[in-house]
């Protein structure tokens, strides 16, 4: 649910909308929130199938037939959620604004067992020592063009304070390659939002595996990439021509 809200596709200046919009989700039964989530998915499916499709495992959830305790349990998270402002975090118009904190960063760190956390060796970087080290490892003046690749890179934080310290001084990280992998996959799943939501640009990969045993996963990520972008123009070539047979059909039978 906070990756959903965090995704969603309306943003204003300022994030003017979020008090109402937060209003009106609250006000919505639970039953509606399933395939809302799906809408957010289509929506940002369209844009990045690679990146939505390596969020999944956080969105996925709207496929299941859900019991009706799940969608109580779903809607009391979407409204502690909106209660804390996740919309007035995501929702500005400008990048910069909706990048000052890494919100998946935070539900997973609240949300998952320190045990879990221990287990997998996840210790998420602080937005402040993130920062100091964006300006450490990048100085005043950075290129326009280059790239930061994270071999062990949850979700991203280190990639938020270098695009934002790269923005400001002026320069756009659309402009940069970003390489992202971790072994959790619910790490990259939280990476890939928070690539949409940062707008990191079209060069932000990333990819679920181990450094240790594989290496470099760059490759595999832009492997995965051109595949989704591959079926991405399939599904709507197929689409744009049933949608074109159906306008035939309706003027023949107009004409008849």
């Amino acid at each position: 649910m906070v990756a959903a809200l965090a995704l969603w596709p309306h943003k204003s200046a300022n994030a003017s909308h979020a008090a109402d919009l937060a209003r009106y989700f609250v006000s919505q039964p639970a039953h509606r929130w399933p395939p809302t989530v799906g809408q957010v998915a289509a929506v940002y499916w369209l844009q990045r199938p690679d990146l939505i499709s390596l969020a999944g495992p956080m969105l996925r959830w709207c496929e299941e037939d859900l019991s009706g305790d799940t969608l109580y349990a779903i809607k009391a998270v979407a409204d502690t959620a909106l209660k804390h402002g996740v919309l007035l975090h995501t929702g500005d118009t400008d990048p910069y604004m909706r990048s000052h904190i890494d919100v998946m960063s935070w539900t997973l760190t609240c949300l998952r067992h320190r045990e879990d956390r221990s287990w997998l060796a996840e210790h998420h970087t602080p937005d402040d020592a993130a920062d100091l080290l964006a300006a450490l490892a990048i100085g005043d003046d950075p290129p326009s063009t280059s790239s930061l690749n994270e071999p062990t890179g949850g979700t991203g934080g280190v990639f938020r304070a270098v695009a934002q310290h790269l923005r400001e001084r002026g320069v756009d990280p659309r402009g940069w390659t970003w390489s992202l992998q971790d072994l959790d996959p619910l790490a990259v799943a939280g990476a890939a939002v928070n690539f949409l939501v940062w707008d990191l640009g079209p060069d932000a990969n990333v990819c679920c595996g181990s450094t240790l045993t594989e290496g470099d996963l760059t490759g595999r990520a832009l492997a995965f990439r051109a595949e989704a972008q591959a079926r991405r123009r399939v599904l709507l070539s197929d689409a744009a021509q049933g949608a074109a047979a159906l306008r035939t059909m309706r003027d023949l039978g107009a004409a008849s």
